[in-house]
């Protein structure tokens, strides 16, 4: 019996040096799982979710957020044709307004009216616009440039005494009064189409030129004023000016300016009652800090988010990486709602959902609007059920008229094209996605054994190659690439014309598909002279060698 219950003791101490040390870690590892999931750290896999982790928080006024589309229109404004189709399914989508970037298709008049393109909307196209987006319960906001992104205003002569550097078309001079009664003239025109709008955006977004100009250094020196004094009391007037002729209207402004600047400086201008910050970042992994919420929420009671669908992985892409602009989303979520994080605002007003047409004025143009449509549905239902499934993937595919889900990763190419599809610009989609093939395919081309063998710019310069190689690389490859040129050369200018006017088809044509076409066209030409000297003495030519 003794002996029974000391072993019984025995095991007993045993059993309890094993709780001891395993009860501790499996508290530990809890804490751990729990704390991963309050920071927004992504322990799913890419469609699993666990739809808890993404509830908005009570404390917050969440319920009425904003997902505004952002037209940038500064590179292919669409014909407003287009929109009577696209509008109605961005409201099905989820999208509850539009972030319209004007720039210079604008219909400025007056003093102004050199700043309007000869592409730009007539005043009855802006109507008919608004008239639209009204019908499909879309809220419009209005974005003006203030200050920088400056470049289609101070472009023209009339207005280059306004740069704040003379080579540089960027950035305004904050300290001429002229640059101010310019911001003025084109807000109040502006507001006089858009009657109705309750925001307005004024841009000032990398403003890179600060205190560079003679006028702004006097001031600086004068009135004991840094750069960021500049910024601040610009952005301040232009608010003030805007408040003041129409108290209703909230102003947004972009954030970056103010990420780096010292919080007393921006607490003294008093900006937390004349703008709102709308924080932009597009990038899949997420790098704004938690500081730089603590410090907005320290001073704005109201802020928005912008990320992107399109126009944020190169300044010369023709197709979207869906899955760049998903996890952007996703990062964002997890960011403000997986974290708790909005509780440091009164108000988060929502998302604007970018999708940059050109980097800035001068740029060429990216990804068309008609080509990103794919990715924009997926963000915007993303944003709207705070998760994306399977189930949605599938979902969001159909209706747009795909056999299969909807390609997320677009590279590596060629990939199949899909056939026919239901959605507005579907063509100028399927388009873009076989241009990336051939595009591809020209690159095989030139990496190709005959071709960096055989076809080389010496050799072609001085006639000398073997054409057995040059005629297999002709019709194995070079006519088969002509061809599929031409014919998507033809279907391009078709399909662009339903959406665009003739100078954006022949600019994205020069840009994108002519430029590898006519290097195709070159190679048949060479191919086809070659063959017919048919391998003779270096630097023969027709009439003077025998």
């Amino acid at each position: 019996m003794w002996r029974s219950l000391k072993i019984h003791v025995r095991d007993l101490t045993r059993c309890k040096l094993k709780t001891f040390i395993i009860l501790p870690l499996i508290f530990a590892l809890a804490i751990l799982i729990i704390w991963l999931h309050g920071e927004g750290v992504d322990t799913a896999m890419p469609y699993e979710r666990q739809s808890k982790r993404y509830l908005p928080e009570a404390s917050v006024k969440y319920e009425n957020q904003h997902r505004l589309v952002h037209l940038d229109l500064k590179g292919a404004p669409p014909k407003i044709s287009y929109y009577e189709q696209l509008f109605p399914l961005l409201r099905e989508f989820g999208a509850t307004g539009l972030l319209v970037e004007w720039e210079d298709v604008f219909p400025y008049w007056g003093d102004l009216q050199l700043l309007a393109a000869p592409h730009a909307y007539s005043n009855v196209e802006v109507a008919k616009m608004l008239q639209l987006a009204e019908d499909n319960k879309l809220e419009v906001i209005p974005l003006v440039q203030t200050f920088g992104h400056f470049e289609f205003v101070l472009k023209h002569d009339k207005f280059r005494p306004l740069r704040e550097v003379e080579s540089y078309p960027n950035a305004l001079c904050p300290s001429r009064t002229e640059s101010l009664n310019v911001v003025k003239a084109m807000i109040s025109q502006l507001l006089q189409l858009h009657p109705n709008s309750k925001f307005v955006h004024i841009g000032a977004d990398e403003v890179w030129h600060l205190g560079k100009c003679s006028k702004c250094q006097e001031r600086m020196q004068s009135e004991s004023k840094t750069k960021e004094h500049l910024f601040l009391d610009h952005v301040k007037s232009v608010a003030n000016y805007t408040l003041g002729k129409h108290p209703s209207v909230k102003v947004i402004m972009w954030d970056d300016m103010f990420r780096s600047m010292d919080i007393d400086l921006i607490r003294e201008s008093r900006l937390e009652s004349l703008v709102e910050p709308m924080i932009w970042h597009y990038l899949p992994e997420f790098r704004i800090s938690l500081d730089l919420l603590d410090k907005y929420s320290s001073i704005f009671p109201s802020i928005w988010a912008a990320s992107s669908f399109k126009g944020a992985t190169g300044p010369r892409q023709v197709i979207t990486s869906i899955n760049h602009h998903l996890y952007n989303h996703r990062s964002w979520i997890k960011f403000l709602i997986g974290g708790k994080r909005l509780s440091k605002f009164k108000t988060f007003r929502g998302y604007a959902i970018t999708g940059w047409q050109r980097y800035d004025h001068y740029a060429t143009l990216c990804e068309l609007l008609p080509e990103a449509i794919p990715s924009l549905f997926v963000c915007l239902q993303t944003l709207k059920n705070g998760e994306f499934t399977d189930q949605m993937h599938s979902s969001i595919s159909r209706k747009l008229g795909f056999s299969e889900p909807v390609e997320l990763e677009v590279y590596p190419r060629p990939k199949p094209v899909p056939k026919a599809l239901s959605f507005p610009g579907q063509e100028i989609y399927r388009g873009c996605m076989m241009l990336a093939n051939y595009k591809v395919n020209l690159q095989r081309l030139l990496e190709h054994d005959i071709y960096q063998g055989w076809f080389g710019e010496w050799q072609m310069g001085h006639n000398f190659t073997n054409p057995l190689w040059v005629e297999e690389l002709l019709s194995g490859h070079i006519n088969s690439l002509r061809g599929n040129f031409i014919s998507l050369r033809d279907q391009m200018q078709v399909a662009l014309v339903q959406v665009y006017d003739e100078s954006t088809v022949e600019e994205w044509l020069e840009t994108h598909l002519l430029p590898d076409f006519r290097k195709v066209e070159k190679m048949a030409e060479t191919a086809l002279m070659q063959r017919q000297i048919g391998a003779r003495v270096k630097d023969y030519r027709f009439g003077k060698n025998k």
